[in-house]
């Protein structure tokens, strides 16, 4: 049994462990001495050689050297989280006992059967950690963001709350609850249509007025030579709504102040989390230009839905508009792809 992509379960259990560590409340030293727990077993052992025998000795050997004493102690803690179990022999030695036939009858050690038996659950634990770390870092630079544009007028109160905030190990409620506190510096701006946007001028528009075409128009990126994409290269998808998108790309809303309700508010808020997977302005601007406002909005929002599953959204964005200066993709194809369904979510028991 390997790990994703072929390789040696030992140490994929180990990187899954290291993601989730502050979930199930680790500390480098656990680390240190599962890792060195792992060596001593074969590669891809099977269900019966999953226990460890060696002394003490040989652990602190292959634990970067710690002192006994905290190698007990790190060993209780491994076994308190369920990651590893001990069965201690008469005579505190670990060891087995084979019968006249060397079959084993009783095995004294320190087994990780335990932890390869988590093995889905720490995938599915390691997915959400993933999911809320991308969305603490959305939030906070929505907070950097909205301290940036409002300082000057917050109360004191509320300044150092938020300020403190961006230096502490929060979660994504509490940030959220902060953020929401803070003025949107968008909420004060004419909420009108990008350039690249823009419908032709009408009557009924010079009236202040919108009919049923238009406000059709408002709600879903159509496929005409209005956008800054190359119509000649462009491949042909269907529209997709407002509605459609924000159904998708479900967690983005949840960085939102307020629920988006035209696509110059998904527009802003895509900006805003950009910074926040590691888009730049240069990367960004080339992505607008072969994308157009809508278009590049819909990638930015597929990448922060997909932040889990892609460790490098701004590797991967680049790759793409090299590949566009020959063929522009589809931003909805993109979008659609970037967003399918990610494995449910499951906790460790007990």
């Amino acid at each position: 049994m390997t790990g994703k992509g072929g390789t040696d379960l030992r140490w994929h259990l180990l990187d899954l462990v290291r993601i989730c560590r502050e979930r199930l409340q680790l500390r480098d030293r656990d680390i240190a001495v599962l890792r060195g727990l792992l060596s001593l077993l074969p590669q891809d052992p099977q269900p019966d050689q999953r226990m460890v025998f060696a002394s003490n000795r040989v652990l602190i050997a292959r634990c970067d050297g710690i002192d006994e004493r905290t190698l007990r102690r790190r060993l209780n803690h491994l076994r308190s989280v369920g990651l590893v179990s001990k069965r201690p022999s008469p005579n505190g030695k670990r060891y087995q006992v084979r019968n006249s036939e060397a079959d084993v009858q009783l095995s004294y050690g320190i087994s990780l059967a335990p932890l390869f038996d988590l093995h889905p659950h720490l995938e599915a634990l390691a997915e959400t950690c993933h999911q809320e770390a991308a969305q603490v870092k959305a939030l906070r630079a929505v907070i950097r963001d909205r301290l940036f544009h409002s300082a000057a007028d917050l109360a004191q109160p509320l300044l150092e709350t938020a300020r403190l905030a961006l230096r502490r190990k929060l979660g994504p409620d509490e940030l959220r609850a902060i953020a929401a506190t803070l003025p949107d510096p968008d909420d004060s701006a004419p909420d009108h249509m990008p350039p690249d946007m823009t419908q032709p001028d009408t009557a009924s528009e010079r009236s202040g007025e919108m009919t049923a075409s238009n406000g059709q128009n408002d709600r879903h990126i159509q496929r005409s030579g209005k956008e800054t994409f190359d119509s000649d290269s462009a491949q042909k998808a269907q529209d997709i709504s407002l509605d459609e998108c924000l159904e998708m790309a479900a967690s983005v809303k949840d960085y939102a102040p307020h629920p988006p309700r035209s696509w110059p508010d998904l527009i802003r808020l895509s900006e805003t989390l950009a910074p926040a997977i590691g888009l730049t302005h240069p990367v960004l601007g080339l992505a607008k230009k072969r994308f157009g406002l809508q278009g590049c909005a819909l990638v930015v929002l597929g990448l922060v839905e997909a932040f889990g599953r892609i460790r490098s959204p701004g590797a991967y964005l680049n790759a793409v508009l090299r590949k566009a200066e020959v063929q522009v993709p589809d931003p909805v194809r993109m979008f659609h792809s970037l967003v399918r369904s990610a494995p449910a979510a499951r906790c460790i028991p007990g």
